[in-house]
């Protein structure tokens, strides 16, 4: 969860190094430091704090003008946040500088053994022991020293890694944790994610689990771990720098909640034509005979991306015959069915990096389970492993919260769901033209949300200013929506947010309700309104102060409700889409009516690379 980022070329190396972490600052954000070559001499700055932080100390502390460096965000696992444990890290003799994202497993018996050896430890990471173990084999040269210790080291992990003795290299290597190389005229880069890169080059390439890249020169040299030469091919990413620019807004979180109906639109367009849905990246995977041997879809998931699976499994259900679950990717590999070359595996990760999520990949593997992976990031782990990537096209996504991949991930699996009922030729099919007919509305339906709700939200956001507690409620797809309208309030509002069935409700959690307390209503499923309308009654005789949220034209909500809020209609299944606009505003303006970083908030990162 940390972040790393890299530079080699004829440029003063500092400030790339600088801009570069700010746009992996969500990455990680107790500490920051960088190292710096002038290809004599490496210098270093770590500091406790956000990469501005870093900056004021560069102003009091400057280093030497360098055309090779390596940087570091750090997110603390092992050891509190403290200049001590920030990277970039030394062994005893400082004769090598790392930085590192990842978990090394097996690191309290490597530390053992290097202390008998006579080393000395100052941190309290599980980053230090690499230091010292190239400082124990080192042969003179960077490559082959780590070529050496690498083997020994369990885990995931990324790493950067310079040598005093040898200022002009830096070696790279990913294992099962993403690293990013860019390719530029002259010079080369780093870094843990694409965005970092994308004012400096749009020609990247992954560093793959085996492979171990020198930059030296200016350029890239891509290996094996056995020495031999690869090819680094380069992939041309789609996203420019406007996509990661702020703009004219004050947060990414407000900025991407606003992109999401571009991000749904190009999500939907290239495959969704002449009332046909198409994904030829799985008319490559199977014929229809396949389809129909399935016998089970398993969804697995975390956070947000678990919540929009809960939402696809829904809507599968409702096209298929078949059994539907949905796992957390974290308990995947401990508790699962039993597992078939008949049962689809669908992997949900934004990011394509989710630690817990690649386990789960792998388990689905080993079972011989046909996997599709469902992703906003190309070349991601998640997208390389699996056996077809369905990609959403949200674009880069800054803020940690997710929201428009959230609502692009719900977007594709509506498509996968129409796509295997009409090639299985399920029960379901004769849904798909009505389905189809509102999909093809759908962004402008989310543009029409976004209009009619964002002054009213920001106003009721205002009255969540003292509240440090808020319950939201519904039935069927509107509970799992409540779930992820529950989840953006904690993250960004640091607020006391719980979910619950509506019909559950007095089956415990009722009393907490107390006069005054707030309740989000959802109501936008038309066969469960008169059942919802019925808990809200309950509720409101508690005098809870309750806020409604359902579809135009409803009447019947807004007499039982101090305020509701109107969305457009569309159809059911498309209905957690559009709700889902008004909660995430909601969760924006309650962070920031709060005082909060809604873009980085507290103690959570962006793409969780660790287990």
């Amino acid at each position: 969860m940390s972040g790393i980022v890299g530079y080699l070329g004829k440029r003063n190396a500092l400030p790339i190094l600088l801009d570069c972490l700010d746009k992996v600052d969500y990455r990680g954000y107790d500490s920051a430091g960088v190292a710096v070559s002038n290809l004599e001499h490496i210098e270093l700055r770590k500091t406790v704090g956000r990469i501005r932080d870093l900056r004021s100390l560069l102003i009091r502390e400057p280093l030497h003008k360098g055309t090779l460096g390596i940087g570091h965000t750090r997110w603390a696992t092992h050891g509190t946040p403290s200049v001590t444990n920030s990277h970039p890290l030394t062994g005893c003799d400082e004769r090598f500088i790392v930085v590192h994202n990842g978990i090394i497993e097996n690191y309290p018996y490597l530390k053992r053994k290097l202390i008998k050896q006579g080393h000395d430890f100052a941190t309290e990471t599980d980053t230090e022991v690499i230091p010292h173990l190239l400082e124990e084999h080192d042969t003179g040269d960077l490559e082959e020293t780590v070529r050496i210790i690498i083997p020994m080291l369990k885990g995931s992990f990324a790493l950067a890694i310079m040598s005093k003795e040898q200022p002009g290299i830096i070696v790279a290597v990913s294992q099962d944790n993403p690293l990013v190389l860019g390719f530029g005229k002259g010079e080369a880069f780093l870094a843990s994610d694409i965005p970092a890169l994308l004012p400096l080059t749009r020609e990247i390439r992954p560093i793959k689990n085996g492979e171990i890249a020198i930059l030296s020169e200016g350029k890239v040299t891509l290996k094996n771990m056995d020495g031999t030469a690869i090819e680094p091919g380069h992939t041309l990413i789609e996203w420019g720098l406007q996509d990661v620019m702020l703009q004219d807004y004050e947060h990414y979180m407000l900025k991407e909640i606003f992109e999401q109906p571009k991000a749904i639109q190009e999500t939907l367009s290239a495959r969704l034509k002449e009332d046909r849905v198409f994904l030829p990246e799985l008319d490559e995977l199977w014929n229809e005979e396949e389809i129909k041997s399935l016998t089970r879809i398993t969804i697995v998931a975390s956070g947000t991306s678990y919540h929009s699976g809960m939402i696809g499994r829904k809507v599968l259900q409702k096209l298929l015959n078949l059994p539907i679950e949905v796992n957390f990717s974290s308990e995947f590999r401990y508790e699962h069915p039993e597992l078939t070359e008949q049962n689809l595996v669908i992997i949900l990760s934004q990011s394509g990096e989710t630690a817990d999520t690649l386990s789960a990949l792998r388990e689905a593997k080993k079972y011989g389970c046909p996997v599709i992976a469902i992703t906003n990031t190309a070349g991601s782990s998640v997208s390389r492993k699996a056996d077809c990537t369905l990609y959403t096209k949200a674009g880069p996504e800054m803020a940690v919260a997710s929201t428009k991949a959230y609502t692009s991930q719900l977007a594709i699996l509506v498509l996968l769901a129409i796509w295997l009922a009409e090639k299985g030729g399920w029960h379901g099919a004769e849904q798909i033209p009505e389905l189809l007919k509102w999909l093809k509305r759908l962004p402008g339906d989310v543009e029409s949300t976004l209009i009619m709700t964002q002054d009213a939200i920001d106003q009721f956001a205002q009255l969540t200013y003292d509240q440090e507690n808020i319950f939201l409620i519904g039935r069927g797809l509107d509970y799992v929506l409540a779930l992820e309208g529950a989840l953006k309030l904690q993250e960004v509002a640091y607020i006391h947010a719980d979910a619950y069935a509506a019909g559950e409700m007095k089956h415990g959690t009722m009393a907490l309700i107390t006069p005054g307390v707030p309740v989000i209503a959802l109501a936008t499923q038309q066969e469960v309104l008169e059942k919802t309308i019925s808990n809200i009654k309950e509720v409101k005789a508690r005098d809870a102060f309750v806020i409604g949220i359902t579809t135009v034209g409803d009447d019947l909500l807004a007499e039982e409700v101090d305020e509701v809020m109107y969305i457009p209609s569309t159809h059911p299944l498309l209905m957690p889409i559009l709700a889902a606009v008004p909660l995430q505003l909601l969760a924006y303006y309650s962070g920031t009516v709060r005082g909060h970083d809604v873009d980085r908030p507290r103690n959570l990162a962006k793409s969780l690379t660790v287990e």
